[in-house]
C-alpha cells in the first residue's frame, strides 16, 4: 500500500505544483486526471470548483491522434494514458541483495456534462489500473514502507467511478461513487515528488486501517464534499466505507486477491468519516510586506475517525496478553478508532527572473489511537529544489525523510513475547528512511527519475547481535513515467 499514491502524473503533477507554486505557467497543461495516482497530486485550485484546463496534446506522446482528441474534446471527452516503469536494486543490506521491476498502466475517462449536455459544473470520472512486478520491499528488502507507491500488488482492476458537481460558482463541489481518498486528504504536494509509498497514503493510516482503508489502488463506496466559504480557507469532508475489499482486518491473502477486480463496492463495514481544512498563505507578504516576492504555502490541519472494529496489540479477546503461550491467538476488537494529523507545504525562497529557482519544503505528522493501532505518530520531512542543475531549468532535486513510532501496547507485546514465549524475539523500533531524487523532464510525455533509497531499523526492529548490516538497506532505483 501506498500512495503516497504518490502521489503521480509525474510531469504534468509536478509542473503543476511548481507552476502554483512559483509562479510559472504550467497549470493549463496539466490534465485535471490526478485519482489514479498512489500517491501526491497537484496542487488544486484554492477554490474546490472544477476547472478543467484545455488539453494540451503537446503533453502527450500520441498527440492529438489524427484529430480524435480534439473532437472528443468538442463533446466534452477526456481520454489519458499513462505508463509507469521501474527498475529497483537492492545494493547492500536487507534480505536478498539483487533487482526487481514494477510498473504500472492507468487509463483514465472524463466526461464534462456542460460540453455533452449543457449541464454546467458537472464532471463524469471512470478510471481503471494495471499494477504489475515484484515488490523489492517485500521480498529482498524487509521493510515496512514500499520503495515505491507502485509496489502494491499485482491488480487489472476498476479504479474510481464518481460524478462531481458544482455548486453555486463552483465554490462546493460534492462527488458521489467510489473514491480514492488518497489524492485529496493528508497529502502534501511537494512530497508528491518522492517515490517511497510513505510520502504518499502514510504508513499510520495503511497499516492502520482495513486494506489501507480508501488509497490506491483501492476506493470505496461513498461522497466527498469540497467548500469555500471565503478565500483563502477551503474545508472538505468524505463519508465512505473504511473497507474496501471486504477482507479481514488481519489475512494472509494479499487485498488486491480478495477483491481482483475493484467492483466489491463494499457497503458492509464500517463508515469512515474524514475531514480537513486547508489555509493558503504567503509567507513573504506576512513577514516582509505586499511588495516581496510571493512565498506561496499551504497549511493542512485534519483527521479521521472510523466506526469500525479494530484490535488491540496487546491483549487477546479474553483479556489475557497476547504474547503469552495461554493466549486465544485472537485479539480484543474496539469499537472505533481516530488519527489527526497535520501538513505543512511552503516555498521558502524563489527567484524573480527566468529562469526560476525555487527551494520549497514539506512537513507532515500524525498521531493516531494508542489501543487500536500498531503506529501512533508519524513524521515525513523534505525540501525540493528547482531550476539549481546548469542548463535544465526544469529539473527538480528533493531530499526527504520519514519515519513511524509503534504505540505503547504494541512495543509491550513484544517484550511480552520475549519475556514468556520467545526470548528469540526483537524489540520494536521506529524504522527510518532517507529519499534522495532527481526528476529530470526528458521531454514534454517522458520523464526519468532516478532514486537512492537507504533504511536502517528495516521491519521496524532492533537489529540482531551480530547483523547490524542486515537492518539497514541501500536501494537504487529509475522511474519512468510516460503520457500518451
Amino acid at each position: 500500500m501506498s500512495d503516497r499514491v504518490p502521489d503521480r502524473w509525474r510531469l504534468a503533477g509536478l509542473c503543476s505544483v511548481l507552476g502554483v507554486l512559483i509562479g510559472t505557467a504550467h497549470a493549463a497543461t496539466a490534465p485535471l486526471v490526478t485519482d489514479v495516482l498512489p500517491s501526491g497530486v497537484p496542487l488544486p485550485s484554492p477554490a474546490p470548483g472544477f476547472v478543467l484546463p484545455p488539453e494540451d496534446t503537446g503533453t502527450e506522446l500520441l498527440g492529438n491522434v489524427g484529430g480524435a482528441r480534439s473532437w472528443l474534446a468538442r463533446k466534452g471527452i477526456r481520454f489519458n494514458l499513462q505508463d509507469v516503469e521501474e527498475i529497483w536494486g537492492l545494493t547492500s543490506g536487507g534480505m536478498h541483495p539483487g533487482p526487481t521491476y514494477d510498473g504500472m498502466t492507468a487509463a483514465t475517462l472524463l466526461l464534462e456534462t456542460r460540453r455533452a449536455f449543457g449541464w454546467h459544473d458537472g464532471l463524469l470520472n471512470i478510471s481503471a489500473i494495471q499494477v504489475r512486478g515484484r515488490s523489492l520491499a517485500g521480498e529482498r528488502l524487509g521493510s515496512l514502507n514500499p520503495v515505491s507507491g507502485y509496489d502494491a500488488g499485482r491488480t487489472t482492476r476498476l479504479f474510481e467511478l464518481w460524478y462531481g458537481q458544482g455548486f453555486f460558482g463552483n465554490r462546493l463541489d460534492i462527488r458521489v461513487g467510489t473514491i480514492d481518498l488518497d489524492t485529496e486528504f493528508l497529502v502534501s504536494q511537494n512530497a508528491s515528488l518522492f517515490l517511497n509509498a510513505s510520502f504518499g497514503w502514510p504508513l499510520s493510516t495503511s497499516s492502520n486501517l482495513y486494506s489501507g482503508g480508501p488509497s490506491w489502488p483501492f476506493s470505496a463506496v461513498g461522497t466527498r464534499i469540497k467548500w469555500s466559504p471565503a478565500y483563502p480557507l477551503v474545508l472538505m469532508l468524505a463519508i465512505t466505507d473504511d473497507n474496501p475489499t471486504k477482507g479481514p482486518f488481519y489475512s494472509n491473502i494479499s487485498p488486491t486477491r480478495i477483491d481482483p477486480s475493484g467492483t466489491t463496492f463494499s457497503t458492509s463495514g464500517g463508515t469512515l468519516f474524514m475531514g480537513e481544512a486547508q489555509l493558503w498563505v504567503d509567507a513573504a507578504q506576512s513577514l516582509s510586506g505586499k511588495d516581496a516576492p510571493a512565498l506561496p504555502g499551504t497549511w493542512k490541519i485534519g483527521g479521521l475517525y472510523d466506526t469500525g472494529r479494530f484490535p488491540d496489540p496487546r491483549y487477546d479477546s479474553h483479556g489475557g496478553l497476547l504474547g503469552s503461550p495461554d493466549s486465544t491467538g485472537k485479539p480484543l476488537y474496539h469499537s472505533g478508532t481516530w488519527l489527526g494529523y497535520v501538513v505543512l507545504d511552503q516555498a521558502l525562497w524563489r527567484t524573480v527572473s527566468e529562469p526560476v529557482k525555487a527551494i520549497n519544503a514539506f512537513v507532515r505528522a500524525t498521531l493516531a489511537s494508542g489501543t487500536r493501532n500498531r503506529f501512533t505518530t508519524e513524521v515525513e520531512a523534505g525540501l525540493t529544489f528547482q531550476g539549481f542543475v546548469p542548463s535544465r531549468p526544469n529539473d527538480v532535486i528533493g531530499i526527504g525523510w520519514g519515519t513511524g513510532f509503534y504505540s505503547h501496547r504494541a512495543k509491550e507485546n513484544a517484550r511480552d513475547v520475549i519475556r514468556l514465549s520467545d526470548s528469540s524475539g526483537r524489540l520494536l523500533v521506529p524504522e527510518h528512511h532517507i529519499e534522495l531524487t532527481w526528476q529530470l523532464p526528458v521531454r514534454d510525455y517522458i520523464t526519468l527519475q532516478p532514486d537512492f533509497q537507504y533504511f536502517w531499523n528495516l521491519g521496524g526492529q532492533e537489529p540482531e547481535k551480530g547483523a547490524v548490516s542486515a537492518s539497514r538497506g541501500a536501494v537504487l532505483g529509475l522511474n519512468m513515467t510516460t503520457t500518451f
